[in-house]
């Protein structure tokens, strides 16, 4: 059953899409832009319905945040009439979106474009990822370096699980914090060094190849 995510701040409309949409399928909800993006680091939705007018976070900086790590399908609703702003929602990362007020039928149709087009609609769900001795199940929560079984707090979990997801990359620093913090990056270079130092320092008491998070001197992180 695919996954989907509703961040609408307006709990009448908040119902109203869990109501139509909970026969058929997993619905995870937010209110606001904060816990959204937390959901979507915790639970990895396969598509999200994104109202815009948020509280704390924006619609737009959500979308903005997870487009940085993430291709899953973002459906928008939005009270702006505006083609201008409709077409900058787009670049900026949105698949679609719904002017409000929106037809149930339409958004049903939308939805279903949009996980017809996900590769994951016909393959198994349980997501491990894996990169030389490191094995993570997002469904279970193990971890094993080399064969071993390494037990990590949330956070941990969830920066190592990003960069899994794509080892090769460089993360930029705020980039990190924001996807797994969910909050802006405002002087939180210390705490999340102090969690990469963490982690890097487990991974390395069980790897036979260690060091493997590295710094990007002047960018940020990645796996080596």
């Amino acid at each position: 059953m695919h996954k989907i995510l509703i961040v609408e701040d307006h709990t009448d409309i908040q119902d109203l899409l869990h109501d139509v949409l909970s026969p058929t399928y997993q619905i995870l909800t937010a209110l606001d832009g904060i816990s959204a993006l937390q959901v979507f680091n915790d639970q990895q939705p396969d598509l999200i319905i994104l109202d815009l007018m948020l509280p704390n976070i924006t619609g737009e900086s959500v979308l903005k945040t997870i487009r940085k790590t993430s291709s899953v399908p973002i459906l928008v609703l939005t009270a702006i009439q505006s083609k201008t702003k409709t077409v900058a929602l787009l670049q900026a990362g949105a698949n679609d979106y719904l002017t409000k007020p929106f037809d149930i039928d339409e958004l049903l149709a939308r939805i279903q474009v949009q996980l017809r087009a996900l590769p994951s609609a016909i393959q198994p769900t349980h997501d491990v990822l894996k990169f030389n001795e490191i094995c993570l199940d997002s469904n279970t929560h193990h971890i094993t370096v080399a064969s071993q079984p390494l037990v990590l707090p949330k956070k941990e979990f969830n920066l190592l699980k990003l960069l899994l997801k794509e080892p090769h990359q460089v993360f930029e620093k705020a980039q990190l914090y924001e996807a797994v913090w969910g909050e802006p990056y405002q002087d939180a270079e210390n705490t999340l060094n102090v969690h990469l130092s963490n982690l890097r320092i487990k991974l390395n008491e069980l790897a036979e190849q260690p060091h493997y998070i590295v710094s990007v001197w002047g960018i940020g992180v990645r796996l080596v």
